[in-house]
Parts: structure tokens; sequence; C-alpha cells
């Protein structure tokens, strides 16, 4: 019965409803916040993408007219045919792919052109055709050397109003040598191949960079990926436990104490999530319905020795032991 239940909560974009950061608010706002609103249900979604965890917090409703204009769209999650970076659900789920499918154990290079290969300004069909050969040739390499097709994501970046030159970005695993790869590139001799290096936030800063906003233009289908990747897990909840072996509390009965006090978030998070360790997290309000969307990163918890890596935004620097 419960699961009929929870069928009649309508999709929203709660990211786009919620989009006011609680940073620095004065409690006297907090307190005022807490006495227009009135009581939701409050769910719990939980992703899991190789080491990465995110939770996200926010309202339900059974009415669209409930919702903030801002959030009146129906949200799409894991939408495979979605290829328009535009979106910012789409860059996430490329970001989510990305740590869900791949490693240190794997690669990631950027594909440049030169003058005499350059596509046309504005074709990006023929940029993605160039990229389509280009796999097709490290698939013959691979397929010479006895190993299955590649596994990969791929981004193009071009916007000739910031003066970005068409480029290609691809993670890709790293069973084929990192020579060979960059060899099979046949539109320039400047390109960059190397391997990925997590930190704490695992492949995420990669993955935002290639996906940034300002290598982005309306409406273009930009990025794509190998067939048989795993999509991210995601689960969705109710109710959690304040402490193990305590008694389920639905969700709701704990935003009021992570609003007021965000030291708090990573103190309940311990609790609900033991082999986890807290990243960051964020508050978020919309003064329409006077209601909160909490999102927060964790990582799975490593063992003592485990190799791990201390990067830049874009993945690339030393490796420390911890």
């Amino acid at each position: 019965m419960a699961r009929k239940r929870g069928m009649q909560y309508i999709p929203y974009d709660y990211e786009a409803a919620y989009n006011k950061a609680m940073e620095d608010m004065h409690e006297w706002f907090i307190e005022n916040l807490f006495q227009h609103r009135k009581k939701v249900i409050y769910a719990l979604k939980e992703i899991t993408a190789g080491d990465q965890f995110e939770i996200e917090i926010y309202p339900q409703f059974r009415s669209m007219d409930e919702v903030p204009p801002e959030g009146r769209t129906i949200k799409k999650d894991n939408n495979k045919a979605q290829k328009n970076l535009n979106d910012k659900n789409a860059r996430k789920y490329v970001e989510r792919l990305i740590n869900e499918n791949f490693s240190d154990r794997d690669i990631w290079m950027t594909l440049t052109y030169d003058d005499e290969h350059l596509p046309p300004d504005g074709d990006v069909d023929a940029a993605i055709k160039n990229v389509q050969k280009y796999i097709r040739r490290i698939n013959y390499q691979r397929k010479k050397r006895g190993l299955p097709n590649a596994k990969y994501v791929y981004v193009t970046a071009y916007n000739p109003d910031a003066e970005i030159r068409w480029h290609h970005h691809i993670v890709m695993d790293g069973a084929l040598d990192m020579e060979t790869v960059e060899s099979c590139w046949k539109q320039s001799s400047r390109n960059e191949v190397r391997r990925l290096q997590t930190d704490e936030n695992g492949l995420s800063g990669m993955a935002n960079y290639i996906v940034e906003e300002k290598n982005r233009v309306p409406s273009e289908k930009r990025w794509n990926s190998s067939q048989g990747l795993r999509d991210p897990r995601i689960k969705v909840v109710h109710s959690k436990r304040p402490a193990a072996g305590g008694s389920y509390k639905k969700i709701g009965s704990f935003v009021d104490k992570m609003v007021k006090d965000r030291d708090s978030i990573p103190e309940t998070l311990k609790k609900w999530y033991p082999d986890m360790d807290f990243t960051n997290a964020a508050v978020y309000y919309n003064d329409f319905n006077c209601m909160f969307y909490i999102h927060a990163r964790m990582r799975k918890r490593r063992s003592t020795g485990e190799k791990t890596n201390k990067t830049d935004k874009t993945g690339i620097e030393k490796s420390r032991f911890i």
C-alpha cells in the first residue's frame, strides 16, 4: 500500500524550485520560514555512483499548484536519450555515469584539431563524426589485441562566442595502452592523454570540468557513451533511523535541525551512513512555500593505506597514501 501512495506524488524539478542558498542567513529569517510553511512529506533520494554517494532531501506534492513556479517541469533522472548538456540534469547524469564506470585504472584524453582538420564553425555533426571514426579505430586496435570494445563517455566542446576551438574530452577504460589511444586520432598531434586520478570527490571534479557551462552551445547534442555502462543506483525512502538500532522516523522530522544547524548535517549523515565519509552539504529554500532542499555528498570510506589522489579541479596532480 505504501508504494501505491508514493506513486501519487508528482515529479518536479526540486533543484530549480529551491535555488536560494541558506548560507549566512539570519536566525530570524529562518524562523520566519518555519512559521509560514505547510506540513508536507519529505523524501530522501540516495544516489550511488562508484565510491561517490549523494543524498537529496526535498518535499513531495500531490498537485503541481503546490510546487514553486520555477520547479513546474517534469524532472527526468537518468534519461539516456537526453544528450543536451544545456540541461543541468544531463550534466549531473554524465558526472555520475563517469563516477560509476571509471577509476584510476582508466584514462582521460583531450583531443584537439590543427587548422587543416578543423570542423566548420557550428558544424557539431562533423565534429561528432570525427569522434565516431576515432572510436572505430580504437575498437579495431582493441580487437587485434583480443580486447572487447571500449567503454567510454565523450563530450564535444565548442563555443565561438567564448573563442573555444573544437575539442573532445573522452573518458575511456584503460585496457589499451595510451600511445595507441593517442595515435588513433588523426586530426592533430597536440593532444593530451593521462591516467584518471580520483580525489575526495571521486572523478566529479574532472567530470564537471568537461561539461562546464562555458563549453555549451544551446540545443547541441554533444555527449554520448558506449553501450553497457552501469547506471548510477538510485533509491528513494521516506524514513531513516536516527542511529543504529533506533526506530525509523520520517525524513521530515530531521529537516528542521539540519536547516537551523547546518553543522548537524554531517553528524546526522554519519549515523545514517556509518561506512561513508562526509564531503560537503548545502541547504536551499524557496519563499513561495517556505520549504527546503538539502543536498550532500559523501564518499565510501577508504581503508588505511589505500591509495588516493590529491588533485585540482581537472583531476591531475600527485598521489598520496592515507
